[in-house]
């Protein structure tokens, strides 16, 4: 990232107008207002120190260590990434705990009088710890001091300066020495400097070092020769005192002020790229520390808390240059100038040529009265000569309370005066005396009404006001349409020709010989248009309040034919029309909708595999952006890169956006003003780093990432995971997958805690992995944790538990045991007594069923009866039980003789119970009526069955009834009558099979429609052969498949054996059902009556 950051600031500066992106921490202030030193760790997590101890910032967490020194100074050791701490009389260095929290090591033990260290610096294995009292050198790969030389008492050290073959120490009034074998040397240039402080030196090339002074000089230093190295604005640095410098990568400086803030300039050019002070958004000018970030990132400390500057970021703050008035509401370039409009005019970006020339409005300070504490030597007079020892001498004096700390004989005279303290004013100066800027706004003449809109053409610039339109042209505004609000400029013209909407409808203006022209197609519409573009050479499109409209500017009438469109919304919204790739969309709040001509009309987008709808559309665009959740979309995807649109994801609210070859404006609801380098924007890619911050059970006990192991009955998995960022705060997202407890990877979630609970022992392995604002994705860190079974899951308690187990079986099989064979013998006792008595109830039973057998078989025609009637006939009857659900009957009156073979419901006593019914009700019919058809007869048996069963047609209740097959034949006309219930009649004549098929409606409660059933008449002669029978005989199971017998085979085998004698048609009928039926039991009751007239 480093690299990454030191290939990037070249381009930037050279380009860079405006300010880099600044974000203020203000949250570090209720901590601490005064952090004096700044460093990064190897975890990219920020270090400052403070008199309250180590500030640690994650990026996302603030969090504060105390150690028992109050430390001055801090750096990051470049060979072991360790930090060093330099305080009063102390130094040492953090280290992590097995559970990664920091704690203070101290390296100076006994040594006294070494006084506060400032500085610490590194070369190769060695480490300096440097103050005015004292220099040490301590040897980290032998961990042994080499060197400790202390300054006289009068003579104190001055500055420090480390090259890459030595190391040199200044001393008060004396100059620079070099150190040779832990001596002081003087060199022969040494007494150039014995009335400066040197502030720091930063390594410049192989052999050089640049040394910056607390005279406001700096100057490249070779170990012999000073060589000036003069900056562009070199008198900001010594009006505004210099205090420190450090290094950005390898081809730029920056250099903090007390007065002044910063400077960020170009190594090789020494031209001052960015300064940053309280003009242009620097919450304070005072700077105490400075520091970086391995991100491209420049770390200011000041009195109302932190700063960083994103000197990697593509983005520039253009608000922060002076002139520029007004709230903002679109921005461009136009012949290489920014151009503004605010809700005070229209504003552009000059060139500063003449600095004397140009008043801005800057801070000015005031004084008022306080009392402080300073050194008697150091009056408010000597500033000039004693000012310029830097920060720590303002440190010093500040924290006077602390002075108790010090050790009496340690103490120079201190005494309390009155001295003048800056309050804040503002005033009108000249730029020549501050140098900072570069750039400054003017006004655009003759135009000072609020504007919303700016479109470049090749004419001009045009500008929507809320007094008419106007054009811009070398810097002047010319008014072409006066009295008229402009809402809208289309941002795209045909030809020459622009469209404008307004709040009393549209118009065009073109650029004709030297002049804007203007035509109104319509000027009887009068709605108000928000938005207006030309799809061809005749349609228009207008939006307006809760409308579309689709005009036609050519019609036959010579009249603008208008077809309106119309979202279905549940609130008043304004259409938004463009044109994207040759479709027409309309963008409001509740979304974005699509022309599509085939059905003439608009069709909600709904991007595919997206989860949420679009959020925010930009309402002042060249260029259709769109928000979906965090994710900003543009649906004209040539004309922008992800990793623009990743930008974007920066800034909160953006009220307006202009997308130009070069550079993308951007406003946000802050008033800012934003621009987005468009040809750097691909380069950013930085490297996200994610750790595991802690790790604890669900008791909160934390573990070292090489030994978490959970005892029994503890299984709830406690972790903080991290991966610092300070570009967005909340804008990094996490993952985490548990190997062997989870299918998949988590949701991405900005959440860094996380409670998981595994349920099953075992070895695990937690992954955890971060995504950044730009989408890429950390390498994976993972670290293994062992959850141990319970007792009652270990193979102890398993045996125990098992031989319990078999103790107690034993146990209560011989308990059991014994009461068997108490109980047996009871029961015996019992089974006897009760067999008996079933047994008898048994016989009981089955005698009155047996008896209920006799008075059915009663009910049946006698032999001699069906004799009387039919000379030729058989009967087969076989009850599935004692009794039966069949029934056959034979009646007669002075005409006809009836005959009939029926299968009630149920079977059984059930059964019986129908039979009997159905019996005892058509004696009852044939007795009380006469000359009554076959169908009648059944149409009266079904009446008076749902009677006496009392069915109504309820639902739930029995559909109790009967199935039958009914005959009537007319003694002397030889016609035969039959109608039926579900039973056919097959009749066989001429040796012809004829089957004549039954009702399929009960003789009982019917849900369909009840009809009267059919009665079919029958020409019979002598010889003629029928067969009436219930379902019994072809529902039987069995054969070699187990299946049923079906009425097709009974049918086969009646046309097989009907011209035998009727005995022997019986006799086959039984053998056939007894060979089919095999050893399986009869399902139903059988009847089958056969009779040959």
């Amino acid at each position: 990232m480093l690299v990454l950051f030191i290939l990037l600031l070249p381009c930037l500066l050279m380009a860079q107008h405006g300010s880099p992106l600044l974000t203020h921490y203000t949250e570090s202030r209720d901590i601490e207002n005064q952090n004096w030193a700044i460093c990064q760790d190897e975890n990219n997590v920020m270090l400052f120190a403070n008199r309250k101890g180590i500030l640690v910032f994650d990026g996302a967490e603030w969090s504060l260590l105390r150690i028992p020194a109050v430390p001055y100074s801090m750096q990051k050791n470049p060979y072991n990434s360790k930090i060093y701490i330099g305080g009063y009389n102390n130094f040492g260095f953090l280290e992590k705990d097995a559970e990664g929290s920091y704690s203070y090591v101290s390296l100076s033990g006994n040594i006294v009088g070494v006084g506060v260290i400032t500085k610490i610096a590194f070369r190769d294995s060695l480490v300096y710890f440097y103050g005015d009292r004292s220099l040490i050198r301590y040897n980290l790969r032998e961990n042994v001091f080499e060197m400790n030389l202390n300054s006289r008492p009068d003579l104190p050290y001055t500055g420090l300066i480390i090259t890459s073959q030595n190391t040199f120490v200044n001393v008060t009034d004396k100059g620079l020495y070099r150190i040779d074998s832990d001596t002081l040397f003087p060199i022969v240039t040494g007494y150039l400097t014995e009335k400066e402080i040197i502030l720091f030196s930063l390594p410049y090339d192989e052999y050089r070092v640049l040394v910056g002074f607390g005279s406001g000089r700096l100057a490249l230093f070779d170990g012999i020769k000073y060589y000036d190295y003069t900056i562009k604005d070199e008198n900001y640095l010594q009006e505004n005192i210099l205090s420190e410098g450090i290094m950005l990568g390898d081809s730029t400086f920056a250099f903090s002020t007390l007065e002044g803030g910063a400077l960020i300039v170009d190594k090789y050019s020494r031209d001052v790229r960015f300064t940053l002070n309280n003009q242009n958004s620097l919450p304070d000018d005072e700077i105490f520390a400075i520091g970086s970030d391995n991100t491209g990132g420049l770390w200011l400390s000041h009195q109302y808390g932190l700063t960083r500057a994103d000197l990697s970021l593509p983005v520039e703050n253009y608000t922060i240059l002076p002139g520029l008035h007004g709230n903002l509401s679109s921005a461009l370039t136009f012949n290489d100038e920014l151009y503004v409009a605010t809700s005070e005019g229209v504003y552009y970006l000059a060139e500063v040529k003449n600095y004397t020339e140009v008043e801005v409005l800057i801070k000015k300070e005031e004084p008022i009265k306080t009392v402080s504490v300073v050194n008697e030597a150091e009056m408010p007079e000597q500033k000039a000569e004693k000012g310029r020892k830097g920060i720590f001498a303002r440190i010093l004096g500040r924290t006077a309370n602390h002075i108790d700390d010090i050790d009496s004989d340690d103490r120079e005279e201190i005494h309390v005066v009155i001295q003048d303290k800056p309050v804040e004013q503002y005033t009108w100066k000249t730029v020549s005396k501050l140098k900072s800027i570069d750039n400054i706004y003017r006004k655009v003449e003759g135009m000072n009404e609020k504007c919303r809109q700016l479109v470049s053409t090749p004419y001009g610039i045009l500008a929507a006001t809320n007094q008419g339109l106007y054009a811009i042209k070398d810097h002047k505004a010319e008014l072409i349409m006066k009295n008229r609000y402009i809402n809208y400029i289309a941002w795209t013209p045909v030809g020459s020709r622009y469209w404008v909407g307004a709040s009393g409808g549209y118009f065009a203006v073109s650029f004709l010989n030297g002049h804007w022209r203007q035509e109104t197609p319509d000027p009887g519409f009068t709605n108000p248009v928000h938005s207006i573009l030309q799809e061809d050479s005749r349609t228009l499109w207008l939006g307006i309040d809760n409308a579309a409209y689709k005009a036609n500017l050519k019609a036959n009438n010579n009249k603008v034919n208008y077809i309106p469109y119309v979202l279905p919304n549940d609130f008043p919204e304004r259409y938004m029309i463009d044109m994207i790739n040759d479709t027409i969309y309309i963008f409001t709040e509740a979304g974005i909708h699509y022309y599509d001509p085939g059905s003439d009309r608009f069709e909600f987008f709904h991007e595919e595999g997206a989860s949420e709808e679009p959020g925010i559309i930009v309402p002042v665009s060249n260029h259709r952006f769109y928000k979906r959740g965090k994710e900003w979309k543009s649906l004209d995807k040539p004309k922008t890169k992800e990793n623009e649109l990743s930008l974007l994801k920066i800034f909160d609210d953006i009220v307006a956006l202009t997308l130009e070859p070069d550079k993308i404006w951007l406003i946000d609801e802050n008033n800012q003003l934003f621009g987005i380098d468009r040809a750097r924007s691909s380069n950013v890619k930085p490297e996200v780093n994610v750790y595991i911050k802690s790790i604890s059970n669900g008791k909160g006990v934390k573990f070292t990432p090489d030994n978490v192991n959970f005892e029994r009955g503890d299984n709830v998995l406690n972790f903080e995971i991290i991966a610092p960022g300070y570009l967005k705060q909340n804008s990094t997202q996490y993952q985490y997958f548990i190997e062997g407890n989870m299918e998949d990877w988590s949701p991405w979630s900005e959440r860094t805690v996380y409670e998981r609970t595994i349920a099953n022992p075992g070895n695990y392995t937690l992954q955890i992995r971060a995504r950044d604002l730009w989408g890429n994705i950390s390498e994976i860190q993972s670290v293994r944790f062992n959850v141990k079974a319970p007792f009652t899951r270990t193979a102890g308690f398993y045996v125990a538990t098992g031989l319990l187990l078999l103790l107690l079986i034993i146990f209560v099989i011989r308990f059991r045991e014994r009461q068997l064979r108490n109980k047996t013998k009871f029961l015996e006792d019992k089974v006897q007594e009760r067999t008996f008595k079933i047994e008898s109830q048994k016989q009981e039973i089955t005698s009155s069923i047996e008896y209920a057998s006799r008075i059915q078989m009663a009910m049946l025609p006698t032999e001699d009866h069906i004799k009387e009637l039919f000379d030729d006939y058989f009967v087969i009857f076989k009850p599935r039980d004692i009794v039966s659900g069949d029934f056959y009957w034979i009646g007669e009156d002075s005409k006809s003789v009836f005959f009939t073979v029926a299968d009630c419901t149920g079977h059984g006593v059930p059964g019986a119970f129908m039979s009997t019914m159905g019996i005892s009700t058509l004696n009852e019919i044939i007795s009380n009526n006469h000359n009554l058809q076959a169908n009648k007869i059944l149409n009266l048996l079904r009446t008076k069955t749902m009677t006496a069963l009392h069915q109504t047609g309820k639902i739930g209740e029995a559909a109790d009834g009967m199935d039958i097959a009914f005959c009537a034949l007319d003694k002397k006309k030889n016609i035969l009558q039959y109608s039926g219930a579900f039973n056919p009649l097959i009749i066989f004549q001429g040796g012809e099979l004829k089957e004549y098929k039954a009702d399929r409606m009960p003789i009982g409660i019917y849900y369909g429609e009840e009809i009267s059933f059919t009665n079919y008449l029958i020409n019979v002669s002598r010889g003629d052969t029928l067969y009436i029978f219930s379902d019994g005989y072809a529902s039987q199971f069995g054969g070699p498949g187990g299946t049923k017998y079906k009425k097709s085979n009974l049918r086969k085998l009646l046309s097989e054996i009907y011209y035998r004698p009727m005995d022997e048609q019986r006799k086959i009928l039984l053998e056939e059902f007894e060979r089919w039926k095999g050893a399986a039991g009869q399902v139903d009751d059988v009847t089958i009556l056969g009779i040959r007239l």
